[in-house]
């Protein structure tokens, strides 16, 4: 799987350190943020409250302590444990899925280069501050919607990548759907089994 934080923004890199595959220029899509951020959790704690028309004690050491909800046997009968989060089968994966065949387009400098795919959440690991990996039931809602992907070029069909995060591998048997509706010469992130485009970057195909 991608590395965080750092790894993560060399993904715009030449190739892929650490995987064991050959150089592949990756297009890193900005405006789709990529999941660095931590998936903040709010912790409400309620305190027990004082007796209406009650004093603080004139005693030595002042008013009592309030006992804590978790102290109290009846606060804790009222308090309604979390529901466990459904990931939908998402477990973290140490490689990226599947790699297709890479396409020549035009880069920023005119001249044409390879591109094996495009970078974003449907292909990263959330991280927390620290730069730690997040528990995958913390992940975002969005990647836990979409475990597997399918990275395929519009004009010619290409598939460029396939990522299935159930199953840490390529997605299995996928067949494309009719991309005709599609931009051509667009690259798009596809959920493998709605059809619907996730991401999608424009890009100037070079002729073989």
């Amino acid at each position: 799987m991608h590395e965080a934080a750092t790894e993560d923004e060399n993904r715009t890199r030449r190739d892929d350190t650490g995987t064991g595959r050959g150089p592949r220029a990756r297009a890193l899509l900005v405006g789709g943020a990529l999941v660095v951020a931590v998936l903040g959790v709010g912790v409400a704690a309620a305190l027990t409250g004082r007796a209406a028309g009650t004093e603080p004690s004139d005693a030595v050491g002042g008013a009592p302590v309030a006992e804590a909800p978790e102290d109290d046997p009846a606060v804790a009968a009222e308090t309604p444990s979390s529901a466990p989060v459904e990931t939908n089968g998402v477990q973290q994966c140490t490689f990226v899925g599947f790699e297709g065949t890479p396409i020549q387009v035009r880069g920023d400098d005119g001249e044409p280069e390879e591109l094996g795919g495009l970078e974003g959440w449907w292909n990263s690991t959330p991280v927390s501050d620290a730069g730690g990996w997040l528990d995958v039931e913390r992940w975002p809602r969005q990647i836990l919607d979409h475990p597997a992907t399918v990275t395929v070029e519009t004009t010619t069909g290409t598939v460029l990548e396939s990522f299935d995060r159930r199953t840490c591998t390529g997605v299995a048997d996928w067949t494309a759907p009719d991309l005709s509706a599609l931009p051509p010469s667009t690259v798009v992130v596809l959920d493998a089994e709605t059809g619907e485009v996730l991401a999608e970057h424009p890009v100037e195909l070079v002729e073989p």
